[in-house]
């Protein structure tokens, strides 16, 4: 059996922490960064059977490559504080041989939001390479929605999910999206891309309209509807911010003149 690292980055995670850890039990190490959390979480990590080593912020990207640089074996499963592995992929894990020639898995996920299951479109096709050979892994280098890149050949794992209960509530969700459109506004001009009043307008609508009617979130009822318009409210605010940014920047290189 091939011994496996699990990690988790987290921070202020206590309502989640303990389900993501115990669902781990039985892996050879449950790694969980803990990047100054003001609740309870490091403690209930440990309790619940995890290392915990506490950290600063760096970024997500860096975080990743510090668990990495961590884990002392060389497979290595990233799995999210609001994240869980069922039952099967959790045994499955426990029995581990890596297929010759294999340096990581795409494990499947079935997400929750609002505590119910969507069924329908891009949400229950859902795939993430989080099962690697450490030593061929690469951290995209993003500020925000970053991930794992593999030098080798990659499967898909054949049984279980890991279970995403994301979105618990309305509020949290928004914090969230706060933050990450702030990332995302900043990485994109960062990058050269310049704010487009054409883009502002209608990849919102697109972005609405791909995920309610054309993948078939309205098949989850209201929940797919307020799950599509968040998520194009996401664009509207990174367009929105993009737009800020660039004019409090353009303004303030005109000031220094």
């Amino acid at each position: 059996m091939m011994r496996i690292s699990a990690l988790i980055i987290a921070k202020n995670e206590k309502l989640s922490i303990a389900r993501a850890v115990k669902s781990l039990e039985g892996l050879d190490e449950v790694l969980v960064l803990d990047s100054g959390s003001s609740d309870n979480t490091p403690a209930i990590a440990r309790e619940a059977g995890a290392r915990v080593s506490p950290t600063d912020w760096p970024g997500f990207a860096e975080q990743r490559r510090r668990a990495l640089s961590l884990a002392k074996n060389e497979w290595c499963l990233f799995l999210d504080a609001d994240e869980e592995l069922d039952g099967e992929m959790r045994s499955g894990l426990l029995g581990f041989e890596p297929e010759t020639g294999v340096s990581g898995y795409y494990l499947k996920r079935t997400n929750y939001f609002l505590g119910k299951r969507l069924k329908h479109g891009r949400w229950d096709r859902d795939r993430q390479l989080r099962l690697f050979l450490k030593e061929k892994a690469f951290i995209t280098d993003r500020q925000v929605h970053e991930g794992v890149e593999i030098k080798g050949a990659t499967k898909n794992w054949p049984t279980g999910s890991i279970l995403h209960h994301t979105v618990p509530t309305l509020q949290k969700y928004l914090e969230k999206q706060n933050l990450y459109t702030t990332l995302e506004a900043g990485q994109k001009t960062a990058a050269g891309e310049m704010f487009s009043v054409l883009k502002f307008v209608f990849s919102p609508t697109n972005e609405f309209l791909k995920l309610y009617i054309w993948q078939g979130g309205c098949l989850d009822g209201m929940r797919g509807f307020i799950l599509a318009a968040l998520s194009s409210m996401y664009k509207y605010s990174v367009w929105a911010k993009m737009y800020q940014q660039q004019k409090l920047s353009g303004a303030a290189r005109k000031g220094s003149q």
